[in-house]
């Protein structure tokens, strides 16, 4: 954790940097835009000296007007002694109002001095330049320069955008700094829950030494212990199967032979008990293995018919309970094809098709009620009968679970049919519940996407 501080915390420090830097630098770009050369400053003076010492002050003021409207600025010209030749700096270093100005040295057509800007710090030292003159005789001047020339009025707008622009750059660094391998490590763990047991992280990933670097590899650790764990679940399901059904039909045979042997009639009855009930065990492991791979296979979708697809399972189920006299009805609106596994999904209607006819007793009815809503198709399965208790709507869907009403009538059923309809829905990205009717009866409801 502190490595991983550590690290964020320099990134930030750096960006910050980074950006004051380029707003510090521009600023004295800007600045110094207006600047000229102290070389040049100094032959300027050199020039100005030698003219006040040959020609006199008039030719120093003609002189320096020249100057400054060439520079488009102010200078001020100073003995050792401190006279200034010119004009003086202002005492409270703004320029007095320009009726009040003195008449020192020079003057334009008018008789006055060429005013600056009102109000202006002509003796900014950090925005002014200053050269020592050395004339005849070893004689010291002082040259002060003051540029006129504003920063561009865009300055501080161009200094805000460059700001934005550092902080958009410096967070965009340390989002992806930290969101890209996090991304990386969400694209794997969805690969992992949808049944790719193989998903590993790998790659620069696994290099970092910070807490990321330590999550990418326990999660690899835990991948190898969860697919070792399925991978013997699965192995174990297969040799129970085989270890259970071997015996299973040996005694299948040990039963047909001791039919053919014409027992007495309470012997045959006995025998004829002990075939259902190896038929009823044979099917149980059917469903339980049916349930386990449900876990851990991956499904193969395919564009269905949905129509068609549903019609012909609705028959199906149809011929097999027309001797109790149920009708099953059909309504609602149909969507043109279904993406998904036909066989599995046909298996989990089925299985729950056939549990609303068993409960719906002799001369029942069922209704199949479809609707599309926003990208889903939602099949409402609707039967006649008792209903289950509101407490138990939810458990329904256990494994092994029967409510007390369907033990008590000896259906027969052995819980698992719901559960592996729910595994089947939820694998395709959809959701089951179920709920009483407000007449009689359960309602079953499957919500499938489309696509």
């Amino acid at each position: 954790m502190k490595s991983t501080f550590f690290r964020v915390f320099l990134v930030v420090l750096l960006s910050n940097i980074v950006v004051v830097a380029i707003g510090f630098s521009f600023v004295y770009w800007i600045e110094q835009s207006d600047r000229i050369s102290d070389e040049h400053l100094a032959e300027i003076g050199v020039e100005l000296v030698h003219s006040y010492e040959e020609e006199g002050a008039d030719s120093l003021n003609a002189k320096v007007r020249q100057v400054e409207s060439e520079l488009n600025g102010r200078i001020y010209l100073y003995e050792e002694n401190g006279r200034p030749l010119l004009r003086p700096l202002p005492r409270d270093f703004r320029e007095p109002p320009e009726d009040s100005l003195p008449n020192r040295g020079w003057s334009d057509e008018q008789g006055r001095e060429p005013p600056d800007r009102p109000g202006r710090p002509l003796a900014d030292f950090a925005k002014s330049q200053f050269v020592q003159v050395i004339g005849s005789n070893n004689a010291q001047y002082l040259l002060i320069y003051r540029s006129h020339l504003e920063p561009p009025p865009l300055a501080p707008a161009v200094i805000l955008g460059f700001s934005l622009l550092g902080l958009l750059v410096s967070s965009a660094i340390l989002s992806y700094w930290l969101l890209s391998p996090l991304l990386g490590l969400q694209r794997t763990i969805r690969s992992l829950g949808f049944g790719e047991t193989d998903a590993r992280v790998e790659g620069s990933l696994l290099k970092r030494h910070d807490m990321i670097g330590n999550l990418a590899r326990e999660f690899n650790d835990m991948a190898e212990r969860v697919d070792s764990l399925l991978s013997s679940k699965e192995r174990l399901m297969r040799d129970v199967s085989h270890e259970l059904r071997t015996p299973l039909a040996r005694i299948e045979v040990a039963l047909t032979i001791a039919e053919d042997k014409h027992g007495q009639e309470v012997q045959q009855n006995y025998l004829d008990r002990i075939r259902r009930e190896l038929h009823e065990l044979d099917e149980l492991i059917g469903q339980v293995l049916t349930l386990s791979r449900l876990e851990a296979s991956s499904l193969k979708k395919e564009s269905i018919a949905f129509r068609s697809w549903l019609d012909e399972i609705i028959d199906d189920v149809s011929f097999e309970s027309q001797l109790k006299g149920i009708v099953i009805k059909k309504e609602g609106d149909y969507p043109a094809e279904l993406v998904g596994d036909s066989l599995q999904l046909r298996h989990a209607l089925e299985n729950v098709l056939r549990n609303a006819c068993f409960y719906s007793g002799d001369n029942g009815s069922v209704r199949v009620a479809t609707e599309v809503e926003s990208g889903f198709v939602v099949i409402s399965i609707v039967d006649s009968g008792p209903g289950v208790p509101d407490e138990m709507l939810e458990k329904i869907f256990h494994a092994f679970f029967r409510s007390s009403s369907a033990r008590e009538s000896n259906t027969g059923g052995y819980g698992v049919g719901l559960t592996i309809a729910k595994r089947i829905v939820q694998a395709h990205g959809g959701t089951i519940s179920a709920h009483n009717s407000e007449s009689s009866g359960l309602v079953v409801v499957f919500r499938l996407p489309l696509t």
